[in-house]
């Protein structure tokens, strides 16, 4: 058992009470997916920020919006469901700390599901007109159910870097139903049409209707808005190899 890591406190504004947990996280990472997705199904379901996480290891800034002051990772909840939102990448220097507190805080919930949104980088992705998307599960017998209720394409070869590998790793260690939904994407511009690829698979596993339209009309301004953060976010990438997601793992015989 490794000892805890002090330099991440997970602090619930509001009691988080309640079981069967579906927990969508979406921090920063490659084309900026999983940001774009998880914030928007935050926003169109008006989920409640209900907690933050105070890591120690960010940079001493803060997150103003509409006047408002808010913490950099923050926790929004709407009846069963809880998104993770970050406004900045994890560093890569505590990555597996700070994953592995996390998960300590998503087994306490005794969640019914993990879902981690990222991007796959793609070289032709300007030539896509539909990006596709793939799925990783912690184990044999979730990943089949979702592909036989869903039809999507798994994730057979590659390497998942950075924290989200770790989670889908501490997933299937803790015997947490988890998965990544990952779609084609720019590696370093934000990618609201892979962003948009994957909430629709999200509508179908939450059985929720979710329009993507306005995220596509809001496309062009949310890659400007969203410079800074995809800059950030390349730095760290960086430091943890998101470029190996390219290659194929060696293959033993």
């Amino acid at each position: 058992m490794k000892e805890p890591y002090e330099g991440v406190e997970i602090v619930e504004v509001e009691p988080i009470e309640g079981e069967e947990f579906i927990i969508i996280e979406g921090f920063p990472d490659v084309g900026l997916v999983g940001s774009i997705a998880a914030s928007f199904i935050a926003d169109r379901l008006g989920m409640k920020e209900v907690g933050y996480m105070d890591v120690e290891a960010l940079p001493p800034i803060i997150s103003v919006r509409d006047g408002r002051i808010l913490e950099l990772i923050r926790i929004y909840r709407k009846d069963n469901l809880l998104a993770i939102l970050s406004d900045v990448p994890v560093p890569a220097s505590i990555v597996k700390p700070f994953s592995r507190e996390l998960m300590n805080w998503i087994e306490s919930k005794k969640p019914k599901l993990l879902i981690s949104l990222t991007g796959i980088p793609e070289p032709n992705r300007l030539n896509i007109d539909k990006p596709k998307v793939y799925l990783l599960a912690s184990n044999a017998e979730l990943a089949r159910k979702l592909h036989e209720a869903t039809g999507i394409d798994m994730f057979k070869d590659g390497f998942i870097a950075g924290i989200k590998g770790m989670l889908i790793k501490e997933g299937a260690r803790r015997k947490i139903d988890t998965i990544l939904v990952s779609a084609q994407s720019h590696f370093n511009y934000p990618d609201p049409g892979s962003a948009a690829e994957v909430v629709k698979y999200l509508s179908k596993i939450l059985h929720i209707e979710l329009d993507v339209k306005p995220l596509l009309e809001s496309a062009e301004e949310l890659k400007l808005r969203l410079r800074d953060l995809m800059r950030r976010t390349s730095r760290m990438m960086q430091g943890v190899q998101k470029s190996r997601e390219l290659e194929l793992p060696p293959v033993y015989l």
